[in-house]
């Protein structure tokens, strides 16, 4: 069977299509970009089109007064990493806060007393880690301010988004290894809780916490980068 030969795209396919190839962030986000921007290309197209021009040079025209891509795409992507960086913010304020609100649950109606063999360091590392998340949480919160009221004081909002994608990375590495030792540390205390049902839950809901927010700081960073380089 012949194959039908597909029209060439026009001047504002090929510019879109060549935007959406060089932006890197937030799903939705990029889509509502690349679709404002498509919108903005097609009226000013139009206007051109209702001047007298032809649809090829219509778009033609458009597309040049938008500006090429090499000019546009870096003030796109600097808006993208900032999303990021405010998407991860968010994040980890609301996140930590409520996973050690919810903590005390694990230990629900358990078959053994919380307070039975603990340690001195158990406690130590206890308190440590909820006062840290919710430090943390604050300072995040700190964050997404920075990111929305105070943007218009950032010089450099890329550098300001990959400062705290790094920082984030290095908090919840180190934060992550202490919730391994206090977990560890409750599995040779109550070796029982190892298969009691709150505390497997638990700690699936805070791995998928923890990972959901060390994806969203990694991606903060690489965004970040990447707008450096576009």
């Amino acid at each position: 069977m012949e194959r039908v030969p597909q029209p060439a795209a026009g001047p504002i396919d090929a510019y879109v299509d060549g935007l959406t190839s060089v932006l890197r962030g937030p799903g939705r986000t990029r889509a509502e970009m690349i679709t404002e921007a498509r919108h903005s290309l097609e009226d000013a197209a139009a206007a051109h089109s209702d001047a007298g021009l032809s649809e090829l040079e219509a778009e033609r025209r458009a597309v040049a007064e938008f500006g090429s891509l090499r000019a546009v795409a870096p003030a796109y992507q600097a808006e993208l990493a900032a999303q990021q960086g405010r998407r991860t913010a968010t994040w980890i304020a609301l996140a930590l806060p409520l996973v050690n609100v919810l903590a005390p649950l694990m230990w629900w109606d358990s078959p053994w007393g919380v307070d039975e063999h603990a340690t001195h360091l158990y406690w130590v590392l206890v308190d440590h880690f909820k006062y840290t998340s919710f430090v943390a949480a604050g300072v995040a919160a700190l964050v997404v301010l920075g990111f929305s009221w105070g943007s218009r004081y950032l010089r450099d909002g890329v550098r300001y988004t990959r400062v705290v994608g790094l920082a984030a990375v290095t908090f919840l590495g180190l934060h992550a290894l202490l919730g391994a030792a206090v977990f560890g540390l409750s599995l040779y205390q109550w070796p029982a809780a190892a298969t009691w049902p709150p505390v497997i839950f638990g700690m699936a809901v805070n791995l998928g916490a923890f990972a959901y927010a060390g994806l969203l700081s990694v991606r903060c960073v690489q965004f970040a980068v990447h707008a450096r380089a576009a």
